[in-house]
């Protein structure tokens, strides 16, 4: 009966994570499943479910307080925003901008979705708070005490799975009715939106880097 509560409240918890999430990867995802169709967009699903599941698991098994730590949030918020802002001017400013055939293999799709997922610095916070969410009212450090609190774990990332193989089949739908001239407006779209996480994440940066700046001076 305990599991069946851990399951129930995994896919709860999972529906509002997906629901509400609009990170790189989303946008990354749907634009794919526009772009190169169902198999592709799949691939980029899994890519973004492994990264969940590795950053989940680092955070399960105790390595949580690295994410945390001023100056890896420093750096990898540095970074995000720097690769996530080229993303979206190449998206931007590309003059070809014509429906493409895809040929790129399937692996080469999933890291695709891992990169995307893995470099938004608010993955690795996001699941901090989950575990520790989960962890509430759960005592004991074996693995056998801790079980529910896996069972959860997992069930919220089999759904997230779930609704981004959904928002895969409806950007296939979309991207076969779009003309290439609907196609361009739409690649500029989602380059505008990276772009606009990126320079979320850039004041983020700067905002950590002040702080950093200021704990320094003090020592």
């Amino acid at each position: 009966m305990g599991l069946l509560l851990s399951i129930g409240k995994g896919i709860w918890y999972g529906f509002l994570i997906g629901v509400l999430s609009f990170g790189p990867s989303f946008f990354t995802l749907i634009h794919t499943g526009i772009q190169g169709g169902k198999r592709q967009g799949m691939h980029v699903a899994l890519g973004i479910f492994l990264s969940e599941l590795f950053v989940a698991l680092l955070c399960f098994f105790g390595l949580s307080h690295y994410f945390t730590a001023p100056m890896f949030k420093l750096v990898f918020t540095g970074l995000a925003a720097a690769a996530i802002l080229y993303l979206g001017l190449t998206a931007i400013f590309s003059k070809n901008h014509k429906i493409p055939e895809i040929t790129v293999k399937g692996s080469s799709s999933v890291y695709r979705g891992f990169f995307m997922n893995i470099i938004n610095p608010f993955v690795m916070l996001l699941w901090v708070s989950v575990i520790a969410t989960l962890s509430v009212g759960y005592e004991g450090d074996s693995l056998h005490d801790r079980l529910p609190i896996l069972v959860e774990l997992i069930t919220i990332l089999c759904t997230l799975l779930c609704l981004d193989l959904g928002k895969v089949y409806l950007s296939d739908y979309i991207g076969r009715k779009l003309s290439e001239r609907v196609y361009a407006l739409v690649n500029r779209y989602f380059g505008v939106i990276l772009s606009g996480i990126g320079l979320y994440f850039a004041y983020h940066f700067v905002l950590l880097l002040t702080t950093w700046i200021q704990a320094a001076r003090l020592h």
